[in-house]
């Protein structure tokens, strides 16, 4: 018999039993089992169900924690505003990169093992407001560099970072430093030359 848990709030206790099964369904994808779940818990297979009812409201759970970006948001806003502008961006590309890579992945593994698509998730790019606020900020003073509005070269960033890790994109594996420098070297304002063809 498994030992008795520890007394948590029931959101303690979902958020503790989402975070040992998100690595078992990273390995065993849908054929995961409530047994494996409990025993990586330490708890019974019973509470499993009293926490989420089904093991399909267990996984969308898992989904929607892996989706989301308050910890990356929280690694950008602590990188260092001290640094270049182009070592500050390398950082907050690697921190999205990695973020992704655990988004792309989960769902790689449970699409291939059967489990239907997750429900509201897509590993697609769309628009997360905390995350670009957060990446328009790394630009910070920055900015007047920049041919293009910053929010621009936050979405041309995602969308590289994106491609750069998604098995299904054709841009291949880039990492960060190239990354940031394919859009600085093409947004910066050069000394001699007017922002806009039409100019020149």
């Amino acid at each position: 018999m498994p030992p008795r848990a520890p007394a948590m709030s029931p959101d303690e206790r979902r958020a503790a039993i989402v975070e040992v099964t998100v690595p078992l369904l990273r390995e065993h994808g849908s054929a995961v089992t409530t047994k494996q779940v409990a025993e990586a818990a330490g708890i019974a297979e019973g509470t499993v169900f009293k926490a989420f009812g089904t093991k399909d409201d267990l996984v969308q759970a898992c989904v929607g924690a892996v989706f989301d970006s308050t910890p990356a948001v929280a690694r950008l806003r602590a990188i260092d505003p001290g640094r270049t502008l182009d070592e500050r961006l390398t950082e907050g590309v690697r921190v999205m990169q990695q973020h992704v890579e655990q988004v792309v992945g989960l769902i790689s593994v449970l699409l291939h093992s059967g489990a239907p698509a997750p429900v509201g998730h897509k590993p697609t790019r769309h628009s997360d407001p905390a995350v670009d606020a957060a990446l328009a900020d790394l630009v910070g003073p920055d900015a007047h560099t920049l041919r293009k509005p910053v929010q621009e070269v936050v979405g041309l960033l995602q969308l590289l970072t994106l491609s750069s890790v998604h098995p299904l994109m054709a841009t291949g594996r880039l990492d960060p430093a190239e990354i940031v420098s394919v859009v600085l070297d093409g947004t910066r304002r050069h000394p001699t030359l007017p922002d806009h063809p039409e100019e020149r």
